[in-house]
Protein backbone atom coordinates (compact mmCIF):
# COMPACT_ATOMS: atom_id res chain seq x y z
CA UNK A 1 0.00 0.00 0.00
CA UNK A 2 2.87 2.28 0.73
CA UNK A 3 4.56 1.82 -2.21
CA UNK A 4 1.36 2.28 -4.28
CA UNK A 5 0.77 5.58 -2.15
CA UNK A 6 4.57 6.88 -3.78
CA UNK A 7 3.96 5.86 -6.81
CA UNK A 8 0.31 7.73 -6.90
CA UNK A 9 2.35 10.64 -5.47
CA UNK A 10 5.11 10.87 -8.13
CA UNK A 11 2.45 10.41 -10.90
CA UNK A 12 0.86 12.99 -9.74
CA UNK A 13 3.72 15.16 -9.21
CA UNK A 14 4.54 14.79 -12.34
CA UNK A 15 1.76 15.24 -13.94
CA UNK A 16 1.33 18.74 -12.13
CA UNK A 17 4.85 19.86 -13.27
CA UNK A 18 3.61 18.89 -16.73
CA UNK A 19 0.63 21.05 -16.56
CA UNK A 20 2.35 24.12 -15.36
CA UNK A 21 4.92 24.03 -18.22
CA UNK A 22 2.23 22.95 -20.47
CA UNK A 23 0.76 26.41 -19.08
CA UNK A 24 3.93 28.27 -19.48
CA UNK A 25 4.44 27.00 -23.47
CA UNK A 26 0.84 27.91 -23.75
CA UNK A 27 0.86 31.09 -22.05
CA UNK A 28 3.82 32.08 -24.68
CA UNK A 29 2.11 31.43 -27.68
CA UNK A 30 -1.01 33.13 -26.35
CA UNK A 31 1.49 36.66 -26.08
CA UNK A 32 1.21 36.19 -22.55
CA UNK A 33 -2.33 36.21 -21.80
CA UNK A 34 -4.79 34.15 -19.80
CA UNK A 35 -4.79 30.01 -20.69
CA UNK A 36 -6.86 27.64 -19.47
CA UNK A 37 -6.06 24.22 -18.56
CA UNK A 38 -8.31 22.09 -20.14
CA UNK A 39 -8.60 18.51 -20.19
CA UNK A 40 -6.15 16.36 -21.78
CA UNK A 41 -3.98 19.20 -21.86
CA UNK A 42 -5.70 20.94 -24.55
CA UNK A 43 -5.02 24.42 -23.21
CA UNK A 44 -6.69 27.47 -24.76
CA UNK A 45 -6.52 31.18 -24.27
CA UNK A 46 -9.51 33.11 -22.50
CA UNK A 47 -10.65 36.05 -22.04
CA UNK A 48 -11.93 37.58 -18.55
CA UNK A 49 -15.60 38.13 -20.70
CA UNK A 50 -15.16 34.48 -21.18
CA UNK A 51 -13.94 33.59 -17.26
CA UNK A 52 -17.18 35.63 -16.63
CA UNK A 53 -19.50 33.32 -18.46
CA UNK A 54 -17.96 30.02 -17.20
CA UNK A 55 -18.00 31.04 -14.27
CA UNK A 56 -21.41 32.46 -14.30
CA UNK A 57 -22.00 35.86 -13.83
CA UNK A 58 -24.06 36.33 -10.92
CA UNK A 59 -23.05 33.48 -8.21
CA UNK A 60 -25.39 33.52 -4.78
CA UNK A 61 -23.35 34.10 -1.72
CA UNK A 62 -23.20 31.16 0.75
CA UNK A 63 -23.41 31.46 4.52
CA UNK A 64 -20.50 30.76 6.71
CA UNK A 65 -20.38 30.56 10.51
CA UNK A 66 -19.92 34.48 11.78
CA UNK A 67 -22.15 36.01 8.86
CA UNK A 68 -25.08 38.51 10.65
CA UNK A 69 -28.57 38.55 8.88
CA UNK A 70 -31.36 40.53 9.18
CA UNK A 71 -34.75 38.60 9.03
CA UNK A 72 -38.00 40.53 8.78
CA UNK A 73 -40.89 38.97 8.89
CA UNK A 74 -44.12 40.40 7.08
CA UNK A 75 -47.40 39.70 6.47
CA UNK A 76 -47.78 39.09 2.69
CA UNK A 77 -48.64 41.72 0.79
CA UNK A 78 -51.01 41.58 -2.34
CA UNK A 79 -49.13 41.64 -5.09
CA UNK A 80 -49.84 43.50 -8.98
CA UNK A 81 -51.18 41.47 -11.27
CA UNK A 82 -52.22 38.63 -8.59
CA UNK A 83 -56.06 37.27 -7.39
CA UNK A 84 -56.76 39.72 -4.89
CA UNK A 85 -55.98 37.93 -1.92
CA UNK A 86 -58.53 37.04 0.77
CA UNK A 87 -57.01 38.15 3.98
CA UNK A 88 -57.62 35.73 7.33
CA UNK A 89 -58.38 37.64 9.85
CA UNK A 90 -55.80 36.48 12.87
CA UNK A 91 -55.61 37.05 16.83
CA UNK A 92 -54.93 40.47 17.88
CA UNK A 93 -56.94 42.18 14.76
CA UNK A 94 -58.68 45.55 15.46
CA UNK A 95 -61.61 45.16 13.36
CA UNK A 96 -64.75 48.07 13.52
CA UNK A 97 -68.34 45.34 13.55
CA UNK A 98 -71.13 47.59 11.95
CA UNK A 99 -74.62 46.06 11.60
CA UNK A 100 -77.50 47.63 9.54
CA UNK A 101 -80.75 46.28 7.80
CA UNK A 102 -80.75 44.24 5.22
CA UNK A 103 -83.12 45.22 2.40
CA UNK A 104 -86.06 43.09 1.77
CA UNK A 105 -89.73 43.16 0.28
CA UNK A 106 -91.97 45.04 2.64
CA UNK A 107 -93.99 41.92 3.85
CA UNK A 108 -91.06 39.91 4.58
CA UNK A 109 -89.71 42.80 7.41
CA UNK A 110 -90.68 41.60 10.74
CA UNK A 111 -91.18 44.32 13.03
CA UNK A 112 -88.91 45.83 15.55
CA UNK A 113 -88.09 47.09 18.78
CA UNK A 114 -88.19 50.63 18.30
CA UNK A 115 -90.08 50.69 15.04
CA UNK A 116 -92.35 53.70 14.15
CA UNK A 117 -95.78 52.03 12.45
CA UNK A 118 -98.46 53.85 11.59
CA UNK A 119 -102.31 51.89 11.57
CA UNK A 120 -104.52 53.44 9.27
CA UNK A 121 -108.86 52.99 9.27
CA UNK A 122 -110.41 52.81 5.73
CA UNK A 123 -114.13 53.46 7.07
CA UNK A 124 -112.50 54.58 10.69
CA UNK A 125 -110.57 56.92 10.45
CA UNK A 126 -110.98 58.70 13.86
CA UNK A 127 -109.13 55.09 14.89
CA UNK A 128 -105.80 56.06 13.12
CA UNK A 129 -102.77 56.39 15.15
CA UNK A 130 -98.85 55.90 14.82
CA UNK A 131 -97.15 53.41 17.27
CA UNK A 132 -93.50 53.01 18.83
CA UNK A 133 -92.86 49.11 18.95
CA UNK A 134 -92.17 49.15 23.09
CA UNK A 135 -89.22 47.05 24.51
CA UNK A 136 -92.08 44.39 25.49
CA UNK A 137 -92.83 44.47 21.68
CA UNK A 138 -96.28 45.93 21.90
CA UNK A 139 -98.42 48.63 20.63
CA UNK A 140 -101.15 50.01 22.20
CA UNK A 141 -104.35 49.81 19.66
CA UNK A 142 -106.92 52.42 20.27
CA UNK A 143 -109.59 51.68 22.10
CA UNK A 144 -108.80 47.82 22.40
CA UNK A 145 -105.38 47.76 24.43
CA UNK A 146 -101.89 46.25 23.64
CA UNK A 147 -101.23 43.84 20.69
CA UNK A 148 -98.15 42.07 20.21
CA UNK A 149 -96.03 43.29 17.40
CA UNK A 150 -92.34 42.81 17.52
CA UNK A 151 -91.49 39.88 15.19
CA UNK A 152 -94.74 40.23 13.40
CA UNK A 153 -94.80 41.48 9.30
CA UNK A 154 -96.52 44.26 8.92
CA UNK A 155 -99.41 41.92 6.66
CA UNK A 156 -98.99 40.03 10.20
CA UNK A 157 -99.91 42.93 12.29
CA UNK A 158 -102.77 43.92 9.83
CA UNK A 159 -104.36 40.74 9.97
CA UNK A 160 -104.09 40.49 13.93
CA UNK A 161 -105.51 43.78 14.08
CA UNK A 162 -108.77 43.06 11.61
CA UNK A 163 -109.37 40.22 13.79
CA UNK A 164 -109.23 41.69 17.19
CA UNK A 165 -111.17 44.90 16.33
CA UNK A 166 -113.95 42.30 14.37
CA UNK A 167 -113.75 40.43 18.21
CA UNK A 168 -114.43 43.91 20.02
CA UNK A 169 -117.46 44.44 18.11
CA UNK A 170 -116.67 48.56 18.32
CA UNK A 171 -116.65 48.24 14.20
CA UNK A 172 -119.77 47.13 12.10
CA UNK A 173 -118.41 44.79 9.32
CA UNK A 174 -115.25 43.64 8.40
CA UNK A 175 -112.69 46.37 9.97
CA UNK A 176 -110.33 47.41 6.81
CA UNK A 177 -106.62 47.85 8.40
CA UNK A 178 -103.94 49.03 6.78
CA UNK A 179 -99.84 49.04 8.69
CA UNK A 180 -97.15 50.35 7.51
CA UNK A 181 -93.51 50.86 8.59
CA UNK A 182 -93.01 54.50 8.80
CA UNK A 183 -89.26 54.20 10.37
CA UNK A 184 -86.73 51.49 11.08
CA UNK A 185 -85.27 51.81 14.48
CA UNK A 186 -80.98 52.26 13.37
CA UNK A 187 -80.33 52.53 16.89
CA UNK A 188 -81.24 48.48 17.34
CA UNK A 189 -78.48 48.40 14.95
CA UNK A 190 -75.77 50.48 16.45
CA UNK A 191 -76.89 48.65 19.90
CA UNK A 192 -74.97 45.83 18.00
CA UNK A 193 -71.83 47.15 16.57
CA UNK A 194 -69.11 47.65 18.04
CA UNK A 195 -65.26 47.92 17.78
CA UNK A 196 -63.51 44.67 18.80
CA UNK A 197 -60.13 42.91 19.08
CA UNK A 198 -59.79 39.25 18.38
CA UNK A 199 -59.11 37.19 21.86
CA UNK A 200 -56.37 34.63 22.26
CA UNK A 201 -59.49 32.06 21.80
CA UNK A 202 -59.73 33.50 18.16
CA UNK A 203 -63.30 34.75 19.09
CA UNK A 204 -65.73 38.14 19.57
CA UNK A 205 -68.34 38.42 21.87
CA UNK A 206 -71.33 41.35 20.50
CA UNK A 207 -73.54 43.27 23.47
CA UNK A 208 -76.72 41.10 23.21
CA UNK A 209 -75.23 38.15 21.06
CA UNK A 210 -74.74 35.21 23.79
CA UNK A 211 -73.01 33.22 21.37
CA UNK A 212 -69.10 33.51 21.43
CA UNK A 213 -68.05 34.16 18.02
CA UNK A 214 -64.72 32.29 16.75
CA UNK A 215 -63.97 33.96 13.91
CA UNK A 216 -60.15 33.85 13.77
CA UNK A 217 -58.70 31.65 10.82
CA UNK A 218 -61.78 32.92 8.93
CA UNK A 219 -61.83 35.39 5.49
CA UNK A 220 -63.50 38.27 6.51
CA UNK A 221 -66.32 37.15 4.07
CA UNK A 222 -66.45 34.42 6.63
CA UNK A 223 -66.57 36.41 9.14
CA UNK A 224 -68.94 38.55 8.48
CA UNK A 225 -71.59 35.86 7.20
CA UNK A 226 -70.82 33.82 10.69
CA UNK A 227 -71.68 37.72 12.45
CA UNK A 228 -75.20 38.15 10.51
CA UNK A 229 -76.20 34.43 11.44
CA UNK A 230 -75.37 35.20 14.77
CA UNK A 231 -77.06 38.58 15.33
CA UNK A 232 -79.96 37.28 13.47
CA UNK A 233 -81.21 34.99 15.83
CA UNK A 234 -81.33 37.53 18.48
CA UNK A 235 -82.49 40.13 16.16
CA UNK A 236 -86.04 39.55 14.29
CA UNK A 237 -83.94 40.45 10.89
CA UNK A 238 -80.57 38.71 9.69
CA UNK A 239 -78.62 42.26 9.88
CA UNK A 240 -75.61 43.36 6.91
CA UNK A 241 -72.26 43.23 8.81
CA UNK A 242 -69.65 45.21 7.45
CA UNK A 243 -66.38 44.52 8.99
CA UNK A 244 -62.71 46.79 8.54
CA UNK A 245 -60.00 45.02 9.76
CA UNK A 246 -56.91 46.45 11.04
CA UNK A 247 -54.49 43.95 10.77
CA UNK A 248 -51.50 43.23 14.14
CA UNK A 249 -50.00 40.31 13.15
CA UNK A 250 -47.20 42.64 12.07
CA UNK A 251 -46.86 44.27 15.75
CA UNK A 252 -48.25 41.19 17.68
CA UNK A 253 -46.93 37.99 16.42
CA UNK A 254 -44.26 38.74 13.50
CA UNK A 255 -42.81 41.70 14.98
CA UNK A 256 -41.02 40.10 18.11
CA UNK A 257 -39.31 37.87 14.81
CA UNK A 258 -37.92 40.37 13.25
CA UNK A 259 -33.85 40.72 14.27
CA UNK A 260 -30.89 40.05 13.27
CA UNK A 261 -29.80 36.89 13.44
CA UNK A 262 -25.63 35.57 13.46
CA UNK A 263 -24.60 32.30 11.75
CA UNK A 264 -23.45 30.25 14.70
CA UNK A 265 -20.57 27.55 15.05
CA UNK A 266 -23.23 25.07 14.35
CA UNK A 267 -23.89 26.32 11.16
CA UNK A 268 -27.31 27.07 12.35
CA UNK A 269 -29.39 31.01 13.26
CA UNK A 270 -31.81 30.81 16.01
CA UNK A 271 -35.21 32.20 14.70
CA UNK A 272 -38.33 33.38 17.52
CA UNK A 273 -40.84 31.10 17.75
CA UNK A 274 -39.02 29.00 14.68
CA UNK A 275 -35.85 27.38 16.60
CA UNK A 276 -32.67 26.53 14.95
CA UNK A 277 -32.64 26.83 11.45
CA UNK A 278 -29.27 25.37 9.06
CA UNK A 279 -27.56 28.43 7.64
CA UNK A 280 -24.08 27.85 6.52
CA UNK A 281 -23.69 26.77 2.99
CA UNK A 282 -26.96 27.95 2.24
CA UNK A 283 -27.36 30.89 -0.35
CA UNK A 284 -29.79 33.86 0.88
CA UNK A 285 -32.32 32.74 -0.99
CA UNK A 286 -32.36 29.20 0.01
CA UNK A 287 -32.38 30.24 3.53
CA UNK A 288 -35.60 32.76 3.24
CA UNK A 289 -36.71 29.57 1.23
CA UNK A 290 -36.55 27.07 4.32
CA UNK A 291 -37.47 29.68 6.63
CA UNK A 292 -40.83 30.28 4.62
CA UNK A 293 -41.63 26.58 4.76
CA UNK A 294 -41.47 26.38 8.15
CA UNK A 295 -43.40 29.42 8.59
CA UNK A 296 -46.71 27.63 7.39
CA UNK A 297 -49.41 27.42 10.15
CA UNK A 298 -47.66 29.98 12.22
CA UNK A 299 -50.06 32.19 11.58
CA UNK A 300 -52.87 31.94 9.30
CA UNK A 301 -51.99 34.21 6.37
CA UNK A 302 -49.15 33.48 4.17
CA UNK A 303 -46.00 34.92 5.67
CA UNK A 304 -43.13 36.97 3.67
CA UNK A 305 -39.56 36.54 4.44
CA UNK A 306 -37.06 39.18 3.81
CA UNK A 307 -33.08 38.88 4.69
CA UNK A 308 -30.02 40.36 4.03
CA UNK A 309 -27.01 40.08 4.92
CA UNK A 310 -25.74 42.37 7.56
CA UNK A 311 -21.98 41.30 8.23
CA UNK A 312 -20.28 38.90 5.54
CA UNK A 313 -17.08 37.06 7.06
CA UNK A 314 -17.59 33.94 4.54
CA UNK A 315 -15.98 35.65 1.36
CA UNK A 316 -12.67 34.50 1.96
CA UNK A 317 -9.51 34.03 -1.08
CA UNK A 318 -6.23 31.90 -0.40
CA UNK A 319 -2.92 33.39 -1.33
CA UNK A 320 -0.24 30.58 -1.80
CA UNK A 321 3.06 29.45 -3.04
CA UNK A 322 5.73 32.21 -3.51
CA UNK A 323 4.58 34.78 -1.61
CA UNK A 324 6.04 36.58 1.96
CA UNK A 325 2.98 35.51 3.97
CA UNK A 326 0.84 32.73 2.40
CA UNK A 327 -2.86 32.42 4.07
CA UNK A 328 -6.33 33.28 3.98
CA UNK A 329 -7.99 36.50 3.38
CA UNK A 330 -11.10 38.13 3.38
CA UNK A 331 -12.62 39.31 0.39
CA UNK A 332 -13.10 42.91 0.51
CA UNK A 333 -14.51 44.23 -2.13
CA UNK A 334 -13.45 43.00 -5.81
CA UNK A 335 -9.96 42.27 -5.29
CA UNK A 336 -8.05 41.05 -8.47
CA UNK A 337 -4.91 37.97 -8.35
CA UNK A 338 -2.35 40.73 -8.58
CA UNK A 339 -3.90 42.68 -5.29
CA UNK A 340 -4.04 39.13 -3.96
CA UNK A 341 -0.79 39.01 -4.43
CA UNK A 342 -0.10 42.23 -2.74
CA UNK A 343 -2.44 41.02 0.32
CA UNK A 344 0.15 38.15 0.94
CA UNK A 345 2.48 41.13 1.24
CA UNK A 346 4.06 40.33 -1.78
CA UNK A 347 6.31 38.02 -3.89
CA UNK A 348 9.65 36.46 -3.48
CA UNK A 349 12.57 36.55 -5.34
CA UNK A 350 12.14 33.16 -6.56
CA UNK A 351 8.62 33.84 -7.27
CA UNK A 352 7.44 33.16 -10.81
CA UNK A 353 4.94 35.73 -11.34
CA UNK A 354 4.54 35.30 -14.84
CA UNK A 355 3.08 32.03 -14.70
CA UNK A 356 0.48 32.53 -11.45
CA UNK A 357 -2.63 30.30 -11.08
CA UNK A 358 -5.59 30.79 -10.21
CA UNK A 359 -8.23 28.35 -9.56
CA UNK A 360 -11.83 28.82 -9.19
CA UNK A 361 -15.15 26.56 -8.46
CA UNK A 362 -17.54 26.60 -11.49
CA UNK A 363 -21.26 26.82 -10.32
CA UNK A 364 -21.20 22.86 -10.01
CA UNK A 365 -18.70 23.66 -7.14
CA UNK A 366 -15.97 21.60 -9.25
CA UNK A 367 -12.53 23.54 -10.27
CA UNK A 368 -11.37 25.95 -13.09
CA UNK A 369 -8.01 25.91 -13.49
CA UNK A 370 -6.09 29.14 -15.29
CA UNK A 371 -3.16 30.42 -15.48
CA UNK A 372 -2.20 33.88 -15.67
CA UNK A 373 1.07 36.25 -16.38
CA UNK A 374 0.70 38.65 -13.50
CA UNK A 375 4.37 39.98 -14.51
CA UNK A 376 2.94 42.20 -17.52
CA UNK A 377 -0.08 42.78 -16.02
CA UNK A 378 2.31 44.85 -13.40
CA UNK A 379 5.07 45.66 -15.52
CA UNK A 380 3.10 46.39 -18.89
CA UNK A 381 -0.23 47.39 -17.49
CA UNK A 382 -2.14 44.50 -18.98
CA UNK A 383 -4.94 44.89 -16.84
CA UNK A 384 -7.04 41.84 -18.90
CA UNK A 385 -4.40 39.36 -17.13
CA UNK A 386 -5.17 40.35 -13.64
CA UNK A 387 -7.85 38.51 -13.08
CA UNK A 388 -10.92 39.33 -10.83
CA UNK A 389 -11.62 37.17 -7.79
CA UNK A 390 -14.63 35.63 -6.21
CA UNK A 391 -15.04 33.73 -3.05
CA UNK A 392 -12.98 30.87 -2.17
CA UNK A 393 -10.91 31.36 -5.15
CA UNK A 394 -7.11 30.22 -4.79
CA UNK A 395 -4.04 32.09 -6.14
CA UNK A 396 -0.89 30.25 -6.46
CA UNK A 397 2.30 31.69 -7.41
CA UNK A 398 5.22 29.14 -7.93
CA UNK A 399 8.86 28.77 -7.97
CA UNK A 400 11.14 29.54 -10.58
CA UNK A 401 13.11 26.54 -10.55
CA UNK A 402 12.22 23.16 -8.96
CA UNK A 403 15.12 20.53 -9.15
CA UNK A 404 13.79 18.36 -6.47
CA UNK A 405 10.50 16.21 -6.74
CA UNK A 406 10.02 16.29 -3.17
CA UNK A 407 10.15 19.94 -2.81
CA UNK A 408 7.40 20.37 -5.90
CA UNK A 409 5.43 17.77 -4.13
CA UNK A 410 5.05 19.89 -0.83
CA UNK A 411 5.24 22.97 -3.00
CA UNK A 412 2.31 21.85 -5.38
CA UNK A 413 0.54 19.33 -3.45
CA UNK A 414 0.67 20.06 0.40
CA UNK A 415 0.89 23.86 -0.15
CA UNK A 416 -1.23 25.12 -3.41
CA UNK A 417 -4.65 24.69 -2.59
CA UNK A 418 -5.51 25.06 1.25
CA UNK A 419 -9.79 23.94 0.46
CA UNK A 420 -12.24 23.03 2.94
CA UNK A 421 -13.16 19.80 2.37
CA UNK A 422 -16.66 21.24 2.06
CA UNK A 423 -16.21 22.43 -1.17
CA UNK A 424 -16.21 18.96 -3.03
CA UNK A 425 -13.03 18.32 -4.57
CA UNK A 426 -11.68 14.93 -4.37
CA UNK A 427 -9.98 11.96 -6.49
CA UNK A 428 -13.69 12.62 -8.93
CA UNK A 429 -14.00 15.97 -10.07
CA UNK A 430 -14.81 17.74 -12.93
CA UNK A 431 -11.36 19.83 -14.40
CA UNK A 432 -12.66 22.98 -16.05
CA UNK A 433 -15.79 21.05 -18.37
CA UNK A 434 -14.54 17.35 -18.84
CA UNK A 435 -15.18 14.68 -15.98
CA UNK A 436 -11.95 12.96 -14.87
CA UNK A 437 -11.37 9.93 -12.67
CA UNK A 438 -8.14 9.31 -10.86
CA UNK A 439 -6.26 6.40 -11.40
CA UNK A 440 -5.11 6.68 -7.92
CA UNK A 441 -8.13 6.38 -5.92
CA UNK A 442 -6.76 5.47 -2.85
CA UNK A 443 -5.61 9.09 -2.63
CA UNK A 444 -7.21 12.20 -1.61
CA UNK A 445 -5.15 15.33 -1.26
CA UNK A 446 -8.39 17.45 -1.07
CA UNK A 447 -6.55 19.86 -3.48
CA UNK A 448 -8.98 19.17 -6.80
CA UNK A 449 -5.59 18.17 -8.14
CA UNK A 450 -5.07 14.60 -7.74
CA UNK A 451 -6.41 13.51 -11.00
CA UNK A 452 -4.32 15.66 -13.01
CA UNK A 453 -2.10 12.26 -14.29
CA UNK A 454 -5.62 11.06 -16.30
CA UNK A 455 -5.51 14.90 -18.20
CA UNK A 456 -1.74 14.25 -19.41
CA UNK A 457 -1.58 10.75 -19.34
CA UNK A 458 -4.93 9.03 -20.82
Amino acid sequence: MKSQYQCACLVCAFAVLALVAAGCATSGRAGDGIIMLGEKGQNRPVTPAEIDVMCGLEQPYYLQVGDVVNLDFALRSMRTNEVPWDYRIEVGDSMEVRLSPRPVEPGEYKLEIGDVIGISFLDNWQLNVTRTVRPDGMITAPEVGDVQARGLTPLQLRDQLKQVYANSGLIEGEPRVTVNVDFVNMDRYDDFSRDVIVRPDGGISLPGVEQNMRIAGLTVTDAAALIETEAGKVMQNRPIAALIIFPAVDTSVLSGMTAAVQVRPDGQVSVARLGNVAAAGYSLEELVSAIQQRCEGLIHNPVEVNADVLKATGGRIYVGGEVNQPGVYPLEGAPTALQAVLMANGIKDTSRLNNVIVLRRNPNGKPYVFNTNLRVALTRGHTDNDIMLRPFDTVYVPKKTVSKLNLFVEQYIEEVVPFNPTLGISSHYYLNEQEVDSKSKNINFSTGLTGIADVLNP
